[in-house]
């Protein structure tokens, strides 16, 4: 049983940007706030760097480290954050990039201020599911920061060959290419953070400390489109209904019932944004036998019907 890899699996990465950027020492970005299911990464590939999350201390990234913003939050970075900033977004425009969202046949690549006193870096921009939505996302930080040393940097080194060799040969597929790296990146930047945590603060982890909701959650993330009950559940994990669901959630959060109407809006959510199924037939994958019912659910957790929800994040 591997809940964590269960979950990890059930992450999406939507649009995206990839690339490289050169930042002097005189030149300090800074970024508004975006929606909520915005996330960035910097990785520094060489030279001073220091990052401020709006509402949090600075922090200064030692070559190889890496930090994951999350939530679209504001933030402020460079080789010094002292001095006046520049909005990125305006430095974004004046070089001509392509607007966040576009399909690219190639990495991004930004140069700001003196080439010859700068840090390097490897950067990335990308959207991911609503995180009050989902039960893995809504309990991380505004950022996590990533030592240098880990199994993190298998990924982002292949991520700065791969974007350098990109800019010399600009070949087609680029594009598919850079998404399964970011998620590749985004994945294993969560698993760093969470294999480095206390389980005891992680609420779904805690179902780790019981065998039995252990399997629980797992069977819930992975057989979500089951007919499941409350009885049935605890049937299948050997336990009486009152003690299942009296145990689960006090290790959880959350009744169990709860929990897998989270998994399947989770999954329900997948479908909407990777190919064209009807919202019907999408009810029907996740478990639902009545496509009214489904929309309910999914109105109750997203605050949008699913149609909605799939023209909206087709935007960003």
């Amino acid at each position: 049983m591997d809940l964590l890899g269960d979950v990890l699996r059930s992450l999406n990465v939507f649009s995206h940007s990839m690339g490289t950027f050169s930042l002097g020492r005189s030149n300090t970005l800074s970024l508004s706030e975006f929606p909520s299911n915005f996330v960035y990464m910097f990785s520094n590939r060489g030279g001073d760097f220091w990052v401020q999350v709006e509402g949090c201390e600075a922090c200064q990234l030692e070559v190889g480290d890496s930090i994951l913003i999350l939530g679209g939050r504001a933030h402020r970075f460079g080789m010094s954050l002292e001095g006046e900033s520049q909005a990125f977004g305006e430095i974004w425009k004046a070089n001509n990039l392509p607007e966040f969202g576009e399909i690219r046949n190639k990495p991004i690549h930004l140069a700001v201020g003196n080439p010859d006193d700068a840090v390097s870096l490897l950067s990335m921009a990308f959207t991911v599911d609503e995180p009050q939505q989902h039960s893995l996302l809504r309990l991380l930080p505004p950022y996590i920061l990533i030592p240098k040393g880990g199994q993190l940097d298998t990924w982002v080194n292949a991520a700065d060959v791969f974007c350098q060799q990109e800019f010399d040969q600009n070949t087609s597929g680029f594009s598919a290419s850079a998404l399964y790296l970011t998620h590749l990146i985004f994945g294993e930047c969560i698993r760093s953070y969470i294999n480095a945590t206390d389980l005891a603060q992680v609420s779904w982890m805690r179902g780790l400390s019981d065998s039995r909701i252990g399997l629980a959650l797992s069977i819930m993330h992975t057989r979500c489109e089951e007919p499941w009950s409350a009885v049935a559940m605890a049937a299948e994990v050997g336990m009486s209904r009152a003690s299942f669901a009296r145990t689960f959630k006090s290790l959880v959060g959350q009744s169990p019932m709860d929990y897998l109407t989270d998994c399947r809006m989770q999954r329900a959510a997948q479908y909407l944004l990777s190919g064209n199924f009807a919202i019907g037939y999408i009810s029907e994958l996740i478990g639902y036998h009545s496509e009214r019912a489904f929309r309910q659910a999914f109105m109750q957790r997203f605050g949008v019907t699913p149609r909605d929800y799939r023209k909206q994040e087709q935007k960003i």
